[in-house]
């Protein structure tokens, strides 16, 4: 654990040690108190402490976190939210996170998944007893320690989505751990929180969460749309489990009821895994002669943290390539020989004539379905990108206005808005619609329920990737 160029040597009255991480909101540091205490400290970022009206949250939200008991939580030791760069310190607790802890050691016993259950539960209440939601109850967001798991980054969620930014890569939230409601932008509550919960406990359980992996598009989808895979689990455990991944935030058991359900945990030591220690440098002294620095090896280098792939759509070929060959087979075979003709009904020769014609109509429309370029669209968190044949050319959010998918039920296009530099960039047919550009064809030549579910996985990543850019009011 090492600092980096232009990290700061000091916060408040808190001495620098290292960097611990960084994420939506800023970067996360290890510092030491005037007395010696650990804290994490987390500044926010630049285009963050820029905006008014993230600042007067982040303040709202501090004063509520002061409150919640530090039993299963990370107590807030201090905080500046009117520094030129806020920064919010937490009490450091030394352990691994669940995340970690499930990637090295792999799934926890069923007496293990029980207790880590009742310690959440627990702290589920403290946190909504004091008015506030997580919103990212997350493996990543929870770190075991020697008396139980403890909930850490409360209530910050709720500030970085009350801002309205520019900046590219705010994604709030973990796909795979956001309930329905979240993803559908309706109400968010105290229940979104216990829906998280389950899936944290399916993948304390397995390594894996309720709803699989994939893209953020195919995860989202399939929150909304199908059903959480929960592993056998002793009872009541099991239907505990079940209970808080349920669709309607209204059926699921409250935090309390958890408790009540599942009874008496087992003990919470059960949670630890092997220690996840951290090396610090010893706090300065004065008395004593400095000594040299030990002669260490050199640390091997570790690799950068993977980037997030974002969302891909591509056009497919295959199903019109397969009725594009079968209508070209019934063309030749319906055109009648010269000998037939000569002994058909001139009617009946007029009809197979015409039908010969249409099913001519039909496999030329469909070839021409099947000898077009290639399209390709990506969505990051940083913008879009099209690539069409061997034209590529990105877009950066901040110059995408608007996104919206619209046309006929059977052929419906993705259009885009875009920033005057922008219009003529992208590698997209020079067909407008209002003002807009016809970006993606949604399905065109796929078969209804393909199509509707590529339209539902290309809507899910807009809202998550786009933003309030993607109007999803009608199509």
């Amino acid at each position: 654990m090492t600092t980096q160029a232009g990290d700061p040597t000091t916060i408040g009255s808190f001495a620098i040690q290292g960097r611990l991480g960084r994420g939506a909101m800023g970067s996360v540091y290890l510092a030491r108190s005037p007395g010696g205490r650990l804290v994490a400290v987390k500044v926010v970022r630049d285009e963050l402490a820029d905006d008014a009206r993230f600042r007067a949250r982040f303040a709202r939200e501090i004063e509520a976190a002061r409150k919640v008991s530090g039993a299963f939580t990370a107590a807030v030791v201090d905080a500046d939210p009117d520094a030129e760069h806020p920064w919010l310190a937490t009490e450091y607790l030394p352990g691994p996170t669940l995340q970690r802890a499930i990637e090295t050691s792999g799934p926890m016993t069923p007496a293990g998944v029980q207790a880590l259950a009742g310690g959440l539960a627990e702290a589920l209440v403290a946190i909504h007893r004091c008015g506030l939601v997580h919103r990212d109850l997350k493996p990543s967001n929870i770190v075991l320690t020697g008396n139980g798991p403890r909930v850490i980054d409360f209530g910050i969620a709720r500030a970085l989505e009350e801002v309205s930014l520019t900046a590219t890569g705010l994604v709030i939230g973990t796909p795979g751990y956001l309930s329905p409601e979240q993803i559908t932008g309706t109400a968010i509550g105290p229940p979104s929180d216990v829906f998280a919960l389950g899936a944290v406990l399916v993948f304390a359980a397995t390594g894996r969460g309720p709803f699989a992996t994939g893209n953020p598009a195919s995860l989202l989808h399939r929150i909304i749309h199908e059903q959480p895979q929960v592993p056998p689990l002793p009872s009541p455990l099991h239907d505990a489990v079940r209970r808080c991944l349920v669709q309607d935030p209204a059926h699921r058991p409250t935090p309390a009821d958890l408790l009540h359900l599942l009874g008496s945990p087992a003990n919470t030591g059960l949670l630890a895994p092997p220690a996840d220690t951290i090396r610090l440098p010893p706090p300065p002294t004065k008395h004593l002669p400095q000594q040299p620095p030990p002669v260490q090896s050199k640390p091997q280098s570790q690799p950068a943290p993977a980037q997030p792939a974002g969302a891909t759509f591509t056009t497919s070929r295959t199903r019109p390539a397969v009725f594009a060959a079968l209508l070209t087979i019934l063309t030749i075979g319906f055109f009648p020989s010269e000998e037939t003709r000569r002994v058909m009904h001139p009617a009946v020769a007029l009809f197979f004539l015409a039908f010969d014609v249409f099913l001519l109509y039909l496999a030329i429309r469909t070839w021409r379905l099947v000898l077009r370029r290639r399209v390709q669209l990506r969505l990051t968190p940083q913008g879009l990108t099209m690539i069409r044949g061997s034209q590529q050319a990105s877009v950066p959010w901040q110059a995408v206005t608007r996104l919206r998918v619209t046309g006929d039920p059977r052929r419906p296009w993705l259009i885009a808005w875009l920033e005057p530099p922008f219009q003529s960039a992208l590698p997209s047919p020079r067909r407008n619609h209002h003002g807009g550009t016809r970006l993606y064809p949604v399905g065109h030549g796929a078969s209804h329920k393909h199509r509707t579910q590529q339209l539902e996985e290309l809507r899910a990543a807009l809202n998550w990737y786009a933003g309030p850019r993607h109007d999803n009011s009608h199509y």
